[in-house]
């Protein structure tokens, strides 16, 4: 598989929700039976083979920060889902607030518009009456000027 078949499967699989929801749960559980497979181990092994004083503080100092270590990813990622969240809500309301301001635009556009097609309706008509009446009296003149 070359490399670009391998990002864009990589690329799907971390675009899937369901793979994004279940991932970390799967991680924290593995890490989490991890830890605890390697405290009974090192309880037992402390207990067989004690060769320094004190192994059991500095095993359990290492569960620790490997606790703090692999849930930084889950802590920032659980941050990071909120502020996403957070953003959409944002970006909702945002949307929301322009397509109220086009519609309002747009309203208000229509309107002068149609007052404007209405205004010069209204002055095309008034100039057909006009043209109308001149166009009677004109042959009117001629026709009583003809006799």
């Amino acid at each position: 598989m070359n490399t670009n078949d391998c990002n864009s499967k990589m690329n799907s699989m971390f675009t899937n929700p369901l793979f994004k929801m279940g991932f970390f749960d799967f991680f924290l559980k593995m890490q989490q039976e991890g830890i605890d497979a390697a405290r009974q181990y090192w309880i037992k092994y402390a207990q067989e083979n004690s060769l320094f004083p004190g192994t059991m503080d500095t095993y359990e100092r290492m569960a620790d920060f490997y606790i703090i270590l692999g849930l930084v990813p889950k802590i920032k990622h659980d941050q990071v889902l909120s502020e996403n969240k957070s953003l959409n809500e944002e970006n909702r309301f945002l949307r929301d607030a322009m397509r109220e301001l086009r519609l309002n635009l747009f309203a208000e556009g229509g309107e002068a518009a149609q007052r404007i097609w209405h205004k010069s309706i209204d002055k095309q008509l008034e100039v057909n009456k006009e043209i109308s009446k001149n166009f009677f009296e004109l042959f009117r003149m001629l026709k009583v000027g003809s006799e």
